[in-house]
């Protein structure tokens, strides 16, 4: 057979279609990749179109700013209402809080050493009638390990980069 005519019987014959393979048998303690293909699981989900995606700011942290207070001043002089937000950088020290719905109060959890912030997202919204931040943190500790809550304050270690995008409601007048 010529070389030609090799080549395309060989592309032909691995074109043709292949049984399935057989699923591996796992292991106790595993589950397979699966489709989610359940529906009317989630009665009680609401949506909300918020239109066309909002104006997104890049707000970043020096050493030693408090994060909570930056995000709180920068809403109320942005006239944020509705937002969402998500971020990275370091910590050198955090308060964070574990929801106990018993007390309904957060037990702390403290951080008293340089920290990565690993996962920072939250939203703004409002409280009587004032801008409300509200996120969750996970940080990496030197060790490895993480710790994470309910965010209520954080001092910026090197640097903390915030991306906000403001989703508030304006009419045609309104200037920022």
């Amino acid at each position: 057979m010529k070389p030609l005519l090799m080549i395309l019987a060989t592309g032909i014959a691995l074109a043709q279609p292949q049984p399935p393979a057989q699923p591996q048998a796992l292991p106790d303690g595993y589950v397979g990749r699966k489709e989610i293909t359940a529906r009317g699981l989630a009665p009680a989900m609401k949506v909300k179109d918020l239109g066309a995606a909002g104006h997104t700011y890049e707000v970043t942290f020096g050493k030693g700013d408090e994060v909570a207070s930056g995000l709180t001043e920068f809403a109320e002089k942005n006239h944020i209402t509705t937002g969402h937000f998500t971020g990275v950088g370091a910590f050198s020290s955090a308060l964070l809080g574990w929801t106990d719905p018993d007390k309904r109060a957060f037990k702390k959890v403290e951080i008293n050493q340089e920290a990565e912030v690993l996962s920072f997202i939250g939203s703004i919204s409002t409280l009587n009638g004032k801008p409300y931040v509200h996120a969750h943190v996970v940080v990496g500790l030197p060790d490895g390990s993480t710790k994470g809550g309910h965010f209520l304050e954080g001092h910026v270690g090197i640097v903390m980069e915030v991306f906000v995008t403001d989703n508030s409601e304006r009419d045609s007048t309104s200037a920022k």
